[in-house]
């Protein structure tokens, strides 16, 4: 029963949606003595809608294009502007090595835990393990400021759960330090040339608006050939007239 109201509610739906399209007393929608003038008047909609359709295609191609541009422009901007903020402001950077005990190595500082937290740059710093009278890692900053971490010598039997490093491990993580700061020393050199150049490449993409200009010109070419093609102005003419014709016929004016 359903199935059949939800019919009857499409077919007059239907009915009603095609009525409109053909605006007057019933039979001038659907009786079989005025099939001529509906179709004239259908065919000149399908002519007017093919130049639309025709014309929308273009747009949006040449829309696509300048967003695409606009997009690579934006783009190259973006991609320079992160570099210098990345070579300005490295921050810690990406994790190297650790924690061990209280150090942990990041790409451009050690970040140091325990009773004297600090943050510890790389750059300049050098490390040496020690291991009398326990084991120890002394930090020396350029500056002459100094950090120690400490370890136990030996495991507690009666703390299994915390961690323990042996000498050699200490020594080989003294010398991921040393690495870790030869490594910001190079980066380091990388900044100072390397900074400079990428600011002169951002000022140059900005100012380089050649191909996203090219494109917005091309949008507005488009758009107004469109508006103003003389095939859509002679499908709409003809339309009009089409449509005059029935509100002649019918009085009533149908829409476009």
């Amino acid at each position: 029963m359903r199935t059949l109201l939800f019919v009857a509610l499409a077919a007059l739906a239907g009915a009603a949606w095609y009525w409109s399209r053909y605006p007057g007393k019933w039979f001038f929608a659907f009786s079989p003595a005025y099939a001529d003038e509906r179709s004239a008047l259908t065919s000149r909609r399908r002519a007017l809608r093919a130049v639309n359709k025709e014309a929308a295609k273009a747009e949006r191609a040449a829309q696509q294009k300048a967003d695409r541009e606009e997009d690579r422009y934006r783009q190259d901007i973006r991609v320079l502007e992160r570099e210098i903020a990345g070579l300005l402001r490295p921050g810690l950077g990406r994790l190297v090595k650790g924690p061990v005990g209280d150090i942990t190595v990041y790409e451009h500082a050690l970040r140091m835990t325990g009773q004297t937290p600090a943050v510890v740059p790389l750059a300049g710093l050098k490390a040496v393990f020690r291991s009398d009278p326990t084991y120890m890692i002394d930090l020396m900053e350029p500056s002459g400021r100094t950090h120690r971490a400490k370890y136990p010598r030996r495991r507690n039997p009666d703390d299994e759960n915390t961690p323990f490093f042996t000498s050699e491990q200490l020594s080989d993580f003294t010398l991921d330090i040393l690495n870790a700061a030869a490594d910001e020393h190079e980066f380091q050199t990388y900044q100072k040339a390397r900074l400079p150049q990428a600011r002169k490449e951002l000022e140059a993409a900005q100012v380089n608006t050649a191909s996203r200009d090219e494109a917005l010109e091309n949008l507005r070419k488009v758009c107004a050939w469109q508006k103003n093609d003389p095939r859509r102005k002679t499908a709409l003419a003809g339309l009009d007239a089409e449509r005059l014709r029935w509100h002649q016929l019918t009085g009533r004016m149908p829409p476009r």
